[in-house]
């Protein structure tokens, strides 16, 4: 599950990275989001507390760029 977990969080940050890129955020923020809230998961599954830190204040900024464009 964990691998899972970061394979897809993987591939919807390149997403997200792409779709901001190109100036469609209202489309990349959930594609970060997404990505942010499924490497957080694995982080606490393998215990990771510096990679939690990371992803939380990612998450956290995911959220905040998700508000700006509803």
């Amino acid at each position: 599950m964990t691998k899972i977990l970061e394979t897809l969080g993987t591939i919807a940050g390149i997403i997200g990275a792409f779709l901001v890129a190109f100036k469609l955020g209202q489309f990349g923020y959930p594609f970060f989001f997404a990505s942010s809230l499924c490497l957080t998961v694995s982080a606490i599954k393998q215990k990771q507390k510096n990679f939690v830190a990371l992803q939380g204040v990612f998450l956290l900024a995911n959220i905040i760029g998700l508000a700006n464009y509803l």
